[in-house]
């Protein structure tokens, strides 16, 4: 038995008839194709730093992955250029990320430039600050600070923002509105040059007030030089090397166009810089009612601001919720205004306005309006005021009080002018075209007035 399955051990496997058929009548078949010059150096030496890469990234869990790796892939390229420095010459800062207080010292007096030239450093902006403080539909929007809304009429505030912040504050606005908004409109009263570098934004320290095409230009310039690599500090002031491509340095412009809002709605970008005290002037006042009459009902309209919580913010979004509500009238006093004193009923549990009827400036240009026109402004723009200070947005009139009780007569000052410049812009709303010309006059007094 054990000799038989021996034999049988040896022969051979009989094809089946139909396979050696098949067998016999295929062709011959040429060899395989040598694989394309492409896919060897692919497998030789991307595949080798790529793998490194991921390994390095699984190893290193960072909170963006994306980036970290495109990072790392950069600085650890072996096919980056090297530059060969005279044995007594060294780059500043060159085989490290971190800089010194010294090295970023030298870094900034070497610059030269419009923007950079006049600056101390270029400083990554506190997104963790008011990250909090948002009303908004989603909840708090990563990214975004001090995000603030008044649905009803569509209108938002926010400070500073990350690339990613901006479409999310986009996408929350337009989830507001009703029916098809034909337009986002995404004013920028920002006093400080804003430079996007990897989607974070940062700002220039130290100099005057530079135009952000020109902040961009120079920008991109130093990337290049410096082999895809610029020197900033962070928020908390440590100096660093940030890696980025020269195409990935955008200016707020650039990020806020770019964005493609839900069903496509296009996003339209103006930007009215204003002083940190936020005194508006003749020309923004005018280009800013331009740009919001411009708009639909159903529009949304984002202020993107310095700070945030400060007075640009609280001026510009009364203004725009004013400019929607008597747009939405047909230019006239809206119909649904607070009257002066509440209804009794209302009355009894509601706080006191404080309107400051009291104030001898706040008299003097209700008189220069007239007694028609004036206590209808004032009735607009006391009622927007709280409505907006509902929805966390500075209270001009409380904010005046505190600050004369608190002996703050300069702070008290600056608000007060604020309000009347208020004021004066809600006696330019109701106003009928061809009587445009006595609240302009009584702003332009105002600002005459040695404010």
């Amino acid at each position: 038995m054990a000799a038989e399955d021996e034999v049988a051990a040896e022969q051979p496997p009989v094809e089946a008839p139909q396979e050696a058929a098949q067998a016999e009548s295929a062709p011959e078949t040429a060899s395989a194709p040598p694989e394309p010059a492409s896919k060897t150096i692919t497998k030789q030496i991307l595949s080798t730093c790529l793998t490194k890469g991921l390994a390095a990234l699984c190893t290193e869990k960072p909170a963006e992955p994306v980036r970290w790796l495109a990072e790392w892939l950069l600085e650890h390229n072996p096919n980056t250029p090297r530059t060969t420095f005279p044995a007594n010459s060294k780059p500043i800062g060159a085989g490290k990320s971190a800089i010194s207080n010294a090295e970023m010292a030298a870094i900034a007096a070497s610059r030269s430039g419009q923007a950079l030239g006049a600056a101390s450093s270029i400083t990554q902006l506190d997104l963790s600050r008011g990250a909090n403080s948002t009303n908004n539909v989603n909840g708090v929007v990563e990214g975004a600070t001090f995000f603030h809304q008044v649905a009803a009429y569509h209108v938002g505030s926010v400070g500073p923002c990350s690339s990613k912040g901006i479409e999310s504050v986009i996408g929350d606005m337009l989830q507001l509105s009703k029916g098809n908004p034909k337009c986002v409109q995404w004013l920028s009263v920002r006093n400080e040059a804003t430079i996007y570098l990897g989607g974070e934004p940062y700002v220039l320290r130290g100099g005057g007030v530079s135009s952000e095409d020109v902040l961009k230009a120079e920008c991109e310039t130093e990337i290049g030089d410096r082999g895809g690599r610029i020197a900033v500090t962070d928020a908390k002031g440590v100096g660093k090397w940030l890696h980025v491509a020269t195409g990935d340095a955008l200016t707020a412009a650039d990020v806020v166009n770019g964005v493609r809002a839900p069903g496509g709605t296009p996003v339209r970008y103006l930007s009215f810089p204003t002083p940190p005290v936020g005194l508006l002037s003749t020309s923004s006042i005018d280009e800013t009612l331009a740009a919001l009459g411009a708009l639909d009902p159903q529009d949304p309209i984002i202020i993107s601001t310095d700070l945030g919580d400060g007075a640009p913010s609280a001026m510009f979004s009364v203004i725009a919720c004013m400019a929607v509500r008597v747009r939405a009238a047909g230019g006239q006093l809206p119909q649904d205004v607070l009257p002066k004193e509440p209804l009794p009923i209302v009355a009894k549990f509601a706080p006191a306005r404080e309107l400051l009827e009291d104030v001898p400036e706040v008299s003097s240009i209700l008189t220069s309006l007239g007694e028609k026109l004036g206590p209808e402004a004032k009735l607009l723009l006391d009622d927007t005021v709280d409505i907006t200070a509902r929805n966390r947005f500075r209270n001009l009139r409380t904010a005046y009080l505190d600050e004369v009780k608190a002996g703050q007569q300069a702070a008290a000052r600056t608000t007060l002018v604020q309000y009347l410049q208020l004021l004066t812009v809600a006696a330019i709303l109701i106003s009928p075209e061809e009587e445009k010309d006595l609240p302009h006059q009584a702003f332009a007094d105002l600002m005459r007035g040695g404010v």
